[in-house]
């Protein structure tokens, strides 16, 4: 009876696990501002699907929506990511993620080119993107 007992905790385990498994974040390059969105002062929220294979690696990124201008260096940024399962799984899942790209004021003018912010325990669910403000020097007449 003990191992009748044993063999079902150990299955179910097992199948919850099967179930839905979740990969971790396990690399990323650091996104930073695009320079040219930079530039035009272009902000604003792009969002992409994506599936992660046993391997870990990304693949099926595509832009759900956002500004153009910032699509491209947002799916570049999850075409390069790397997972990892808890578990030897030879499992495939679909995830969104949401890039937060917005200007920001600094304490000094010579703060940082820009501030990341990951979100989300568990899956990344959300990154933000903050590039500091552009600073305009006005003369005296």
């Amino acid at each position: 009876m003990q191992r009748i007992v044993i063999f079902a905790i150990l299955f179910f385990s097992t199948a919850s696990l099967a179930v839905n498994p979740e990969p971790y974040l396990q690399s990323a390059p650091i996104p930073f501002y695009p320079p040219l969105c930079r530039a035009a002062r272009i902000q604003g929220e792009v969002t992409v699907n994506y599936s992660v294979n046993e391997n870990g690696d990304t693949y099926d990124v595509e832009v759900v929506g956002g500004p153009k201008l910032l699509q491209e260096a947002t799916l570049d940024e999850v075409r390069h990511w790397k997972f990892s399962w808890e578990h030897p799984c030879y499992c495939h899942v679909k995830r969104q993620i949401t890039f937060a790209y917005s200007f920001g004021d600094w304490l000094d003018e010579e703060g940082p080119s820009s501030v990341v912010r990951w979100f989300g325990r568990g899956p990344v669910e959300r990154v933000e993107v903050q590039a500091g403000g552009v600073s305009v020097q006005t003369s005296d007449p």
